[in-house]
C-alpha cells in the first residue's frame, strides 16, 4: 500500500490500477450488457422470425456452396445465402440500429440478378468487384502509383 488506497506497479502483487479506473470500466462494461440485452429485448417478433429464416436459409445452402459442386443449383443456393445473411443484417437493424439495415440492402441488391437467371450480370458485377479490390490492395501496397 502506498497511502491512496491501492498497491503501486513496484510492490508485489496487484496489477497497479486505480479502484476509480476499475469502477469506470465495469460502468461502461455494464452500460454496454444493458445496451445489447435491451436492443435484443426491443427486437419484434417479425425480426426473430427474419433471424431465424435467414440462418436457415444460410446453413442450408452454405454447404452447397463450399462443398465443391458447383453444379446447376450453384446459382440458386448463392442468392439463397444473400437472401439469407439479408435477414440476418435486418434483424440486427431492428435490435442495433439502422446502420444495419445498410448491408442488408446491399446483399438483396446483389441476389437480384441470381432472382431474374441473370447469372451473367452478377459475374460482371463480381468481377468489377474482384478488380476494385486488386486496385485498392495495389494502392495501399504501393505497387502502383495514384494520378
Amino acid at each position: 500500500m502506498n497511502g491512496n488506497g491501492y498497491r503501486s506497479s513496484s510492490g508485489s502483487g496487484g496489477f497497479g490500477i486505480p479502484p476509480l479506473y476499475l469502477y469506470i470500466g465495469i460502468g461502461i462494461l455494464a452500460i454496454i450488457a444493458v445496451s445489447l440485452i435491451g436492443g435484443l429485448l426491443s427486437a419484434g417478433v417479425q425480426a426473430y422470425f427474419a433471424v431465424a429464416a435467414g440462418a436457415l436459409l444460410v446453413l442450408a445452402n452454405l454447404r452447397d456452396l463450399l462443398g465443391g459442386r458447383a453444379g446447376m443449383n450453384s446459382g440458386a443456393a448463392l442468392m439463397n445465402t444473400l437472401v439469407g445473411a439479408a435477414l440476418i443484417f435486418f434483424f440486427l437493424g431492428s435490435a442495433f440500429g439502422w446502420i444495419w439495415y445498410i448491408p442488408a440492402l446491399l446483399l438483396l441488391i446483389a441476389a437480384i440478378p441470381l432472382g431474374l437467371r441473370r447469372a451473367a450480370v452478377y459475374t460482371a458485377y463480381l468481377d468489377a468487384a474482384r478488380s476494385m479490390a486488386v486496385g485498392v490492395r495495389r494502392a495501399v501496397s504501393g505497387r502502383t502509383r495514384l494520378p
